[in-house]
């Protein structure tokens, strides 16, 4: 299938997002913040720090604030494995939370070895829009629009066409998704409605890992059949593996889904589902474009709370650097209860 890409190069973050048709598929968001870290697909000249036979894996140096985690069976054409030694590695999975991204060995000589004087290191990567052609084996195009709908695709509460509801919760361990069929509909009929959307959302969002669904009470043996299959009907569009389990006797689907990284909502929300003070600013900064292009010449002001102020004035990002690119030297920060821009003449 044909796929076009719309791209966007904010301050702050660079977004994307995939569109079959007229449908979009998945959103994707890389932040200024995150520039130095592993992403999917970096090449790194890394330093093997500790091998552990326990679990079958060694803990590879990146030069990152978390070492790689390089399973033996990523590795099947590599020498073994010594501490200190130098290898090529590719990163397969970025970092999430306190864990390392996932690596696999890279053969680049006779010796399937690097240099031991050399630097530890991202040695090669790319930026998101090669990224994406990678990923898509270049069967996608790409033009250039603004990407709205990162925050609104990250709500924890969706309706289910047709009545009902679902909720996404995120734990350390797995993905929660609970489902309410609503007052007047068979727990079978909102299975069967609900799985399309389910598909659609963890595709959209990035999210994967285990994930337990909790669907509504269904006894009769044939009905949990037909629902197990219209659950892996849903998902055979999905470039990303999957596994999924049969209904268990207590009404919960447990399945799985790879993934390169954070999800979009691990990215932009905190743990209780709330847009991080980043997201705000973020926000606060696309606003703030947006007035300046519509209001040519005016001065403007960007009201923001304590929490945004103080992160825009810590000097995460260059931001007034690049504002001033964008709209010229015609703005400042103030105070303010909530997000606002102004424009005065």
């Amino acid at each position: 299938m044909k796929r076009r890409c719309v791209i966007e190069a904010a301050i702050g973050e660079d977004r994307a997002a995939i569109y079959e048709g007229k449908k979009c598929v998945e959103l994707y968001t890389r932040r200024w913040t995150q520039a130095a870290k592993p992403h999917a697909g970096d090449i790194y000249n890394g330093r093997v720090g500790k091998v552990d036979k326990s679990v079958g894996a060694a803990f590879v140096d990146l030069g990152t604030k978390t070492d790689g985690f390089l399973k033996f069976s990523m590795a099947p054409n590599a020498p073994r494995f010594r501490e200190g030694q130098a290898i090529e590695v590719e990163v397969v999975r970025a970092a999430e939370a306190e864990k390392g991204p996932v690596l696999k060995f890279r053969a680049t000589s006779e010796t399937q070895t690097v240099s031991e004087t050399q630097k530890v290191g991202r040695i090669a990567g790319d930026d998101l829009q090669a990224f994406i052609a990678r990923r898509f084996s270049n069967d996608v195009s790409f033009e250039t629009a603004n990407v709205n709908s990162v925050e609104m695709a990250c709500d924890r509460e969706i309706a289910i066409p047709g009545g009902g509801s679902i909720a996404i919760d995120f734990t350390r361990a797995l993905v929660a998704i609970d489902v309410d069929k609503g007052a007047s509909n068979s727990g079978f009929a909102v299975g069967q409605s609900v799985a399309p959307l389910i598909a659609d959302q963890l595709r959209l969002r990035g999210i994967g890992g285990l994930i337990v669904i909790d669907l509504p009470n269904v006894r009769q043996p044939r009905q949990r059949e037909a629902l197990h299959a219209t659950m892996i009907e849903a998902f055979k569009d999905d470039p990303h593996k999957i596994k999924i389990a049969p209904m268990s006797r207590f009404g919960t689907v447990q399945m799985t889904r790879s993934k390169m990284g954070p999800s979009l909502d691990e990215t932009i929300n905190d743990r209780f589902g709330r847009p991080t003070v980043e997201t705000r600013a973020l926000t606060g900064l696309r606003r703030l474009v947006r007035e300046g292009e519509i209001q040519g010449g005016a001065r403007l002001t960007l009201f923001a709370p304590e929490d945004v102020m103080a992160w825009l004035k810590a000097g995460h990002i260059d931001w007034e650097t690049a504002m001033t690119e964008r709209i010229g030297a015609r703005f400042k920060l103030e105070a303010g209860p909530h997000l606002d821009v102004k424009a005065d003449r």
